[in-house]
Protein backbone atom coordinates (compact mmCIF):
# COMPACT_ATOMS: atom_id res chain seq x y z
CA UNK A 1 0.00 0.00 0.00
CA UNK A 2 1.42 3.48 -0.52
CA UNK A 3 1.93 5.59 2.31
CA UNK A 4 0.60 9.30 3.29
CA UNK A 5 3.63 10.35 4.26
CA UNK A 6 7.02 10.18 2.69
CA UNK A 7 9.09 9.87 5.84
CA UNK A 8 8.62 6.45 7.72
CA UNK A 9 6.60 6.69 10.99
CA UNK A 10 7.76 3.61 13.07
CA UNK A 11 5.50 4.41 15.81
CA UNK A 12 2.80 2.60 13.08
CA UNK A 13 4.84 -0.66 12.34
CA UNK A 14 5.53 -0.79 16.29
CA UNK A 15 1.53 -0.56 16.26
CA UNK A 16 1.11 -3.47 13.55
CA UNK A 17 3.39 -5.66 15.05
CA UNK A 18 1.40 -5.07 18.62
CA UNK A 19 -1.88 -5.69 16.66
CA UNK A 20 -0.81 -9.14 14.59
CA UNK A 21 0.87 -10.52 17.97
CA UNK A 22 -2.90 -9.89 19.62
CA UNK A 23 -4.49 -11.56 16.46
CA UNK A 24 -2.06 -14.78 16.87
CA UNK A 25 -2.33 -14.56 20.72
CA UNK A 26 -6.21 -14.44 19.98
CA UNK A 27 -6.24 -17.40 17.76
CA UNK A 28 -3.60 -19.95 20.20
CA UNK A 29 -6.10 -19.22 23.71
CA UNK A 30 -9.47 -19.09 21.65
CA UNK A 31 -9.70 -23.09 21.74
CA UNK A 32 -9.33 -22.36 25.41
CA UNK A 33 -11.87 -20.12 26.40
CA UNK A 34 -14.32 -22.46 28.10
CA UNK A 35 -11.62 -24.07 29.84
CA UNK A 36 -9.96 -21.35 31.59
CA UNK A 37 -11.09 -18.38 33.21
CA UNK A 38 -7.73 -16.48 32.38
CA UNK A 39 -7.52 -17.18 28.34
CA UNK A 40 -11.46 -16.16 28.36
CA UNK A 41 -10.41 -12.79 30.02
CA UNK A 42 -7.67 -12.33 28.18
CA UNK A 43 -9.54 -13.15 24.68
CA UNK A 44 -12.54 -10.51 25.29
CA UNK A 45 -9.76 -8.31 25.87
CA UNK A 46 -8.02 -8.98 22.73
CA UNK A 47 -11.46 -8.63 20.94
CA UNK A 48 -12.28 -5.90 22.02
CA UNK A 49 -9.75 -3.92 19.93
CA UNK A 50 -7.26 -6.15 17.80
CA UNK A 51 -9.20 -6.20 14.75
CA UNK A 52 -10.61 -2.75 14.63
CA UNK A 53 -7.01 -1.44 15.19
CA UNK A 54 -5.73 -3.39 12.16
CA UNK A 55 -8.54 -2.32 9.81
CA UNK A 56 -8.06 1.18 11.06
CA UNK A 57 -4.15 1.01 10.39
CA UNK A 58 -4.73 -0.49 7.66
CA UNK A 59 -7.74 2.66 6.02
CA UNK A 60 -4.68 4.93 7.24
CA UNK A 61 -2.11 4.01 5.21
CA UNK A 62 -4.35 3.30 1.94
CA UNK A 63 -4.00 6.59 -0.42
CA UNK A 64 -7.17 8.66 -0.26
CA UNK A 65 -8.58 8.15 -4.12
CA UNK A 66 -8.93 11.64 -5.61
CA UNK A 67 -11.78 12.53 -7.97
CA UNK A 68 -9.40 11.99 -11.14
CA UNK A 69 -8.00 8.21 -9.59
CA UNK A 70 -8.46 5.56 -12.03
CA UNK A 71 -10.36 2.19 -10.37
CA UNK A 72 -7.66 0.44 -7.95
CA UNK A 73 -7.71 -2.72 -9.96
CA UNK A 74 -4.25 -4.03 -8.82
CA UNK A 75 -5.21 -3.57 -5.00
CA UNK A 76 -8.25 -5.51 -5.63
CA UNK A 77 -6.98 -8.08 -7.43
CA UNK A 78 -4.32 -8.47 -5.13
CA UNK A 79 -6.39 -9.04 -2.23
CA UNK A 80 -9.00 -11.33 -3.72
CA UNK A 81 -5.44 -13.58 -4.82
CA UNK A 82 -4.31 -13.42 -1.48
CA UNK A 83 -8.19 -14.43 0.10
CA UNK A 84 -8.56 -17.29 -2.46
CA UNK A 85 -5.06 -18.90 -1.93
CA UNK A 86 -5.61 -18.89 1.79
CA UNK A 87 -8.88 -20.71 1.16
CA UNK A 88 -7.48 -23.34 -1.17
CA UNK A 89 -4.43 -23.66 1.02
CA UNK A 90 -6.55 -24.08 4.71
CA UNK A 91 -8.48 -26.03 2.78
CA UNK A 92 -5.96 -28.13 1.65
CA UNK A 93 -3.91 -28.53 4.79
CA UNK A 94 -6.88 -29.50 6.69
CA UNK A 95 -7.67 -32.04 3.60
CA UNK A 96 -4.25 -33.76 3.93
CA UNK A 97 -4.34 -34.17 7.69
CA UNK A 98 -7.75 -35.76 7.81
CA UNK A 99 -10.28 -33.32 8.72
CA UNK A 100 -13.44 -32.79 7.53
CA UNK A 101 -13.81 -29.61 6.42
CA UNK A 102 -15.88 -27.93 3.43
CA UNK A 103 -14.85 -25.01 1.12
CA UNK A 104 -17.05 -21.85 1.06
CA UNK A 105 -15.90 -19.68 -1.51
CA UNK A 106 -18.37 -16.88 -0.64
CA UNK A 107 -17.96 -16.18 2.68
CA UNK A 108 -16.93 -18.34 5.64
CA UNK A 109 -15.66 -17.52 9.25
CA UNK A 110 -11.57 -18.25 8.79
CA UNK A 111 -9.25 -15.86 8.86
CA UNK A 112 -9.25 -14.88 5.16
CA UNK A 113 -11.96 -12.61 6.09
CA UNK A 114 -9.97 -9.88 6.43
CA UNK A 115 -8.48 -9.82 2.53
CA UNK A 116 -11.92 -10.39 1.13
CA UNK A 117 -13.40 -7.44 3.19
CA UNK A 118 -10.33 -5.00 2.93
CA UNK A 119 -10.83 -5.47 -1.16
CA UNK A 120 -14.62 -4.66 -0.70
CA UNK A 121 -13.20 -1.20 1.55
CA UNK A 122 -10.90 -0.17 -1.18
CA UNK A 123 -13.73 -0.50 -3.92
CA UNK A 124 -15.98 1.32 -1.49
CA UNK A 125 -13.50 3.91 -0.67
CA UNK A 126 -13.31 4.47 -4.32
CA UNK A 127 -17.02 4.18 -5.53
CA UNK A 128 -17.22 7.15 -2.59
CA UNK A 129 -14.78 9.30 -3.49
CA UNK A 130 -16.84 12.01 -4.11
CA UNK A 131 -19.55 11.72 -1.10
CA UNK A 132 -18.94 14.17 1.99
CA UNK A 133 -16.94 12.37 4.55
CA UNK A 134 -19.31 13.37 7.64
CA UNK A 135 -21.62 11.53 5.28
CA UNK A 136 -19.84 8.39 4.52
CA UNK A 137 -19.11 8.51 8.34
CA UNK A 138 -22.28 8.87 9.76
CA UNK A 139 -23.61 6.56 6.87
CA UNK A 140 -21.03 3.45 7.61
CA UNK A 141 -21.86 3.89 11.71
CA UNK A 142 -25.60 3.01 10.61
CA UNK A 143 -24.73 0.40 8.50
CA UNK A 144 -22.82 -1.34 10.96
CA UNK A 145 -25.36 -1.14 13.83
CA UNK A 146 -28.74 -2.20 11.36
CA UNK A 147 -26.71 -4.92 9.82
CA UNK A 148 -27.33 -7.15 13.43
CA UNK A 149 -31.05 -7.04 12.99
CA UNK A 150 -30.74 -8.92 10.16
CA UNK A 151 -30.20 -12.42 10.48
CA UNK A 152 -26.72 -12.17 8.68
CA UNK A 153 -23.15 -14.21 9.56
CA UNK A 154 -20.71 -15.32 7.37
CA UNK A 155 -22.24 -14.99 4.03
CA UNK A 156 -20.26 -12.44 1.84
CA UNK A 157 -18.54 -11.10 4.72
CA UNK A 158 -21.08 -8.53 5.02
CA UNK A 159 -21.55 -8.66 8.65
CA UNK A 160 -17.91 -8.08 9.29
CA UNK A 161 -17.76 -5.74 6.62
CA UNK A 162 -20.49 -3.15 7.57
CA UNK A 163 -19.85 -3.86 11.51
CA UNK A 164 -15.94 -2.74 10.81
CA UNK A 165 -16.70 -0.36 8.40
CA UNK A 166 -15.98 2.83 10.42
CA UNK A 167 -12.93 2.00 12.03
CA UNK A 168 -11.67 1.81 8.57
CA UNK A 169 -13.26 5.06 7.16
CA UNK A 170 -11.74 6.69 10.48
CA UNK A 171 -8.34 6.04 9.68
CA UNK A 172 -8.75 6.38 5.67
CA UNK A 173 -10.14 10.15 6.45
CA UNK A 174 -6.82 10.75 8.99
CA UNK A 175 -2.95 10.92 8.25
CA UNK A 176 -0.73 9.36 9.78
CA UNK A 177 0.85 12.87 10.98
CA UNK A 178 -2.52 13.87 12.46
CA UNK A 179 -2.47 10.33 14.05
CA UNK A 180 0.55 11.21 15.40
CA UNK A 181 -0.10 14.78 16.95
CA UNK A 182 -3.38 13.91 18.43
CA UNK A 183 -1.81 11.20 20.43
CA UNK A 184 0.77 12.72 21.21
CA UNK A 185 -0.71 15.26 23.61
CA UNK A 186 0.02 14.37 27.38
CA UNK A 187 -4.46 14.63 28.47
CA UNK A 188 -5.17 12.22 25.96
CA UNK A 189 -2.03 9.98 26.49
CA UNK A 190 -2.77 9.91 30.32
CA UNK A 191 -6.73 9.62 29.73
CA UNK A 192 -6.36 6.59 27.37
CA UNK A 193 -4.06 5.02 29.54
CA UNK A 194 -6.02 5.22 32.48
CA UNK A 195 -9.31 3.55 30.51
CA UNK A 196 -6.67 1.04 29.19
CA UNK A 197 -5.79 -0.02 33.12
CA UNK A 198 -9.30 -0.09 34.25
CA UNK A 199 -11.03 -2.13 31.16
CA UNK A 200 -7.76 -4.54 31.12
CA UNK A 201 -8.55 -4.84 35.20
CA UNK A 202 -12.30 -5.23 34.42
CA UNK A 203 -11.98 -8.06 32.19
CA UNK A 204 -10.58 -10.21 34.62
CA UNK A 205 -12.57 -9.29 37.52
CA UNK A 206 -15.48 -8.65 35.96
CA UNK A 207 -15.18 -11.02 33.31
CA UNK A 208 -19.01 -12.45 33.75
CA UNK A 209 -20.36 -9.19 33.05
CA UNK A 210 -18.23 -8.34 29.50
CA UNK A 211 -17.58 -11.66 28.00
CA UNK A 212 -21.22 -12.14 26.78
CA UNK A 213 -20.27 -9.15 24.59
CA UNK A 214 -17.77 -11.39 22.68
CA UNK A 215 -19.69 -12.40 19.89
CA UNK A 216 -20.76 -7.76 19.58
CA UNK A 217 -16.91 -7.19 19.09
CA UNK A 218 -16.01 -10.33 16.22
CA UNK A 219 -18.67 -8.35 13.91
CA UNK A 220 -20.02 -11.48 12.50
CA UNK A 221 -23.20 -12.34 14.47
CA UNK A 222 -26.51 -10.74 14.49
CA UNK A 223 -28.14 -9.47 17.58
CA UNK A 224 -30.25 -12.23 18.35
CA UNK A 225 -27.24 -14.71 18.53
CA UNK A 226 -25.82 -12.64 21.26
CA UNK A 227 -26.25 -13.83 24.97
CA UNK A 228 -27.37 -10.59 25.93
CA UNK A 229 -30.73 -9.60 27.30
CA UNK A 230 -32.84 -7.50 24.53
CA UNK A 231 -29.32 -7.07 22.49
CA UNK A 232 -29.94 -4.46 20.08
CA UNK A 233 -28.17 -1.49 18.57
CA UNK A 234 -27.04 0.59 21.74
CA UNK A 235 -24.68 -2.95 22.97
CA UNK A 236 -22.98 -2.72 19.59
CA UNK A 237 -22.57 1.15 19.91
CA UNK A 238 -21.12 0.60 23.49
CA UNK A 239 -18.60 -1.78 21.54
CA UNK A 240 -18.01 0.90 19.61
CA UNK A 241 -16.86 3.75 21.83
CA UNK A 242 -15.40 0.73 24.39
CA UNK A 243 -12.94 -0.09 20.62
CA UNK A 244 -12.32 3.08 20.03
CA UNK A 245 -11.02 4.40 23.38
CA UNK A 246 -8.71 1.36 23.04
CA UNK A 247 -7.40 1.97 19.66
CA UNK A 248 -6.87 5.63 20.79
CA UNK A 249 -5.16 4.29 23.86
CA UNK A 250 -2.18 1.62 21.98
CA UNK A 251 -1.78 4.04 19.40
CA UNK A 252 -1.18 6.34 22.41
CA UNK A 253 1.21 4.32 24.45
CA UNK A 254 3.62 2.98 21.58
CA UNK A 255 6.24 4.61 21.41
CA UNK A 256 7.73 6.63 18.28
CA UNK A 257 10.80 5.33 17.90
CA UNK A 258 12.72 2.69 15.90
CA UNK A 259 13.15 -0.55 17.75
CA UNK A 260 16.04 -2.85 16.55
CA UNK A 261 14.82 -6.01 14.26
CA UNK A 262 10.67 -5.54 15.77
CA UNK A 263 9.91 -2.36 13.87
CA UNK A 264 11.16 -4.00 10.69
CA UNK A 265 8.87 -7.15 11.39
CA UNK A 266 5.98 -4.96 11.53
CA UNK A 267 6.39 -4.02 8.07
CA UNK A 268 5.64 -7.78 7.55
CA UNK A 269 2.52 -8.41 9.32
CA UNK A 270 0.19 -9.21 6.33
CA UNK A 271 2.51 -12.31 5.74
CA UNK A 272 1.82 -13.10 9.83
CA UNK A 273 -1.41 -13.02 9.22
CA UNK A 274 -1.63 -14.65 5.91
CA UNK A 275 0.26 -18.04 7.03
CA UNK A 276 -0.33 -17.64 10.88
CA UNK A 277 -3.76 -20.01 10.75
CA UNK A 278 -1.84 -22.65 8.39
CA UNK A 279 1.10 -23.08 11.21
CA UNK A 280 -1.73 -23.59 14.15
CA UNK A 281 -3.63 -25.91 11.64
CA UNK A 282 -0.42 -27.82 11.43
CA UNK A 283 0.49 -27.54 15.13
CA UNK A 284 -2.67 -28.87 15.84
CA UNK A 285 -2.34 -31.91 13.80
CA UNK A 286 1.13 -32.60 15.19
CA UNK A 287 -0.06 -32.67 18.77
CA UNK A 288 1.62 -29.27 20.01
CA UNK A 289 -1.32 -28.33 22.05
CA UNK A 290 -1.85 -31.57 23.26
CA UNK A 291 1.44 -31.91 24.42
CA UNK A 292 1.62 -28.40 25.89
CA UNK A 293 -1.73 -29.26 27.64
CA UNK A 294 -0.07 -32.26 29.58
CA UNK A 295 2.68 -30.20 31.52
CA UNK A 296 0.05 -28.87 33.76
CA UNK A 297 -1.34 -25.48 35.15
CA UNK A 298 0.19 -22.91 34.82
CA UNK A 299 3.38 -24.21 32.73
CA UNK A 300 0.75 -24.86 29.78
CA UNK A 301 -0.33 -21.56 29.68
CA UNK A 302 2.34 -20.24 29.91
CA UNK A 303 4.16 -22.08 27.26
CA UNK A 304 0.63 -21.34 24.86
CA UNK A 305 1.74 -17.92 25.10
CA UNK A 306 5.04 -17.75 24.34
CA UNK A 307 4.56 -20.05 22.03
CA UNK A 308 2.19 -17.32 19.85
CA UNK A 309 4.81 -14.79 20.37
CA UNK A 310 7.55 -17.35 19.42
CA UNK A 311 5.36 -17.98 16.22
CA UNK A 312 4.64 -13.83 15.51
CA UNK A 313 8.15 -13.29 15.31
CA UNK A 314 9.03 -16.39 13.14
CA UNK A 315 6.42 -15.64 10.46
CA UNK A 316 7.71 -11.66 10.50
CA UNK A 317 10.57 -12.44 9.00
CA UNK A 318 11.22 -11.69 5.35
CA UNK A 319 11.47 -15.00 4.12
CA UNK A 320 7.17 -15.39 5.09
CA UNK A 321 6.62 -12.10 3.33
CA UNK A 322 8.70 -12.52 0.05
CA UNK A 323 5.96 -15.31 -1.52
CA UNK A 324 3.06 -12.58 -0.91
CA UNK A 325 5.45 -9.95 -2.62
CA UNK A 326 6.45 -11.80 -5.29
CA UNK A 327 2.53 -11.73 -6.06
CA UNK A 328 2.50 -8.16 -5.87
CA UNK A 329 4.83 -7.91 -8.04
CA UNK A 330 3.91 -10.13 -10.90
CA UNK A 331 0.46 -8.47 -10.88
CA UNK A 332 2.50 -4.89 -11.07
CA UNK A 333 4.03 -6.54 -14.14
CA UNK A 334 1.48 -8.21 -16.02
CA UNK A 335 -0.70 -4.74 -15.88
CA UNK A 336 -4.10 -3.43 -15.29
CA UNK A 337 -5.81 -5.64 -18.09
CA UNK A 338 -4.62 -8.97 -16.80
CA UNK A 339 -5.41 -7.89 -13.53
CA UNK A 340 -9.08 -7.31 -13.83
CA UNK A 341 -9.42 -10.72 -15.98
CA UNK A 342 -8.00 -12.14 -12.30
CA UNK A 343 -10.49 -10.64 -10.40
CA UNK A 344 -13.57 -11.10 -12.84
CA UNK A 345 -12.65 -14.62 -13.25
CA UNK A 346 -12.11 -15.27 -9.57
CA UNK A 347 -15.19 -14.28 -8.71
CA UNK A 348 -17.04 -15.42 -11.29
CA UNK A 349 -15.89 -19.06 -10.87
CA UNK A 350 -16.50 -18.34 -7.33
CA UNK A 351 -20.18 -17.62 -7.65
CA UNK A 352 -20.73 -20.61 -10.47
CA UNK A 353 -19.19 -23.30 -8.13
CA UNK A 354 -21.20 -21.84 -5.29
CA UNK A 355 -24.20 -22.00 -7.51
CA UNK A 356 -23.55 -25.80 -8.96
CA UNK A 357 -22.18 -27.06 -5.10
CA UNK A 358 -25.44 -26.21 -3.90
CA UNK A 359 -27.60 -27.86 -6.89
CA UNK A 360 -25.41 -30.87 -6.65
CA UNK A 361 -26.21 -30.83 -3.14
CA UNK A 362 -29.91 -30.54 -3.38
CA UNK A 363 -29.88 -34.03 -6.21
CA UNK A 364 -27.73 -35.73 -3.70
Amino acid sequence: MAEKTRERIYKFDNIKLLAILLVVIGHFIEPYTDKSDFFQSGFIFIYSFHMPLFIFISGLFLKEFKREDKFPILKVAYYLVLGFLLKFLQFGVKTLFGDKTSLKLLGGQTVEWFLFVMAMYVVTAFLLKRVNKTVVLILSLTLGLAIGFFPVTDEFYLSRYLVFMPFFFAGYYLTPDKVREFTHKLNVKLTSLAFLIIYFVMCFRQREIIYPFRKLFTGRNPYELVKIAGCSFYHRLLCYGISAVLVIAVVSCIPNKKVPVLSHMGENTLGVYFWHKIAIFLMTDFGFFKLIEGLGDPMWKLLLLTSAIILTLILSLDFFSYPLKAILKLQKKIGTKANCIIAISLLSLAVIAEILLKYILKII
